[in-house]
């Protein structure tokens, strides 16, 4: 695995780190001079101290030694100063691009709606509340029943003005064919009188402007079955002559409708004036 460059100087820097904390913390303390008192109790002890004495039976009697100087200790040659490493510039970082903080859709705040009051509940009475919705219910009975009465009037009113509307109908079809009727009747009353007329004949005696009232039955097809002076004229020659007329104008046209026929001309009243 081959390193590169700064990987190298990076170590090297990191080694040399090392050792000058090690020599820091590894260094040699001088040590303190003791005092003079005990430097002389240290130089006056015998060196046939240090091994053992022979056990005898006399007592050694102690010597009288006098304090002698010792000379101060030397200090200890400092260590030279290793040449600390050459420091090598690290490379310098590239600057990384900071991301751009994302801008978040501002929401804006909702309109606080204030709350509503609570309603101040009071102490319902029963008897109160009874005769409050016995009231409530006879209102809502009274409108039920005055929407029911106002729906009946209006189909009521539809029902009359329904009626009216065919009545009306009715009553112009009724006189339009009465209307249809009688203009046919009176045309087929108009050319019996003028056929009875064409077939009269003037009497000698008959002078002066007369009227004869007769009733002529017919049968079906206009055939004269018989010819009676309802009302006279007070000459009976003159009478005499409108019947015989009527009888000579046989048969009299009529209409072809039997209801019509059977209602108007089966039994016919006819006044002859031969004036008009």
């Amino acid at each position: 695995m081959k390193l590169s460059l700064p990987n190298i100087l990076l170590s090297l820097l990191l080694h040399g780190v090392v050792l000058a904390l090690f020599w820091v913390y590894a260094k040699p303390a001088s040590l303190p001079e003791p005092p003079k008192v005990m430097q002389a109790i240290l130089m006056s002890a015998p060196a046939a101290m240090a091994t053992e004495a022979p056990m005898t039976s006399t007592p050694i009697e102690p010597v009288a030694t006098t304090p002698v100087e010792s000379p101060a200790p030397k200090p200890l040659p400092k260590p030279e100063p290793k040449p600390e490493p050459k420091k090598v510039p690290l490379p310098t970082p590239k600057p990384t691009a900071k991301p751009t903080p994302k801008t978040e859709p501002k929401v804006e705040p909702k309109p606080t709606v204030p709350a509503k009051p609570k309603p101040i509940i009071e102490p319902v009475d029963e008897e109160l509340e009874a005769v409050e919705q016995e009231t409530k219910r006879l209102a809502e009975a009274q409108a039920t029943a005055r929407k029911q009465r106002e729906a009946e009037a209006r189909q009521q009113a539809l029902a009359d003005a329904l009626k009216a509307e065919a009545d009306a109908i009715a009553a112009d079809a009724a006189k339009e064919r009465a209307r249809l009727l009688s203009a046919q009747i009176g045309q087929f009353q108009l050319a019996i009188n003028r056929k009875v007329k064409s077939n009269w004949r003037r009497p000698a005696a008959v002078s002066g402007k007369l009227m004869t009232e007769l009733r002529i039955t017919l049968l079906p097809g206009g055939e004269v079955a018989s010819v009676v002076v309802v009302k006279s004229s007070g000459n009976d020659a003159f009478d005499e002559s409108a019947k015989d007329a009527v009888n000579r104008a046989n048969p009299l046209p009529v209409p072809s409708d039997a209801v019509l026929f059977r209602e108007q001309f089966k039994v016919l009243l006819l006044k002859f004036k031969p004036e008009e």
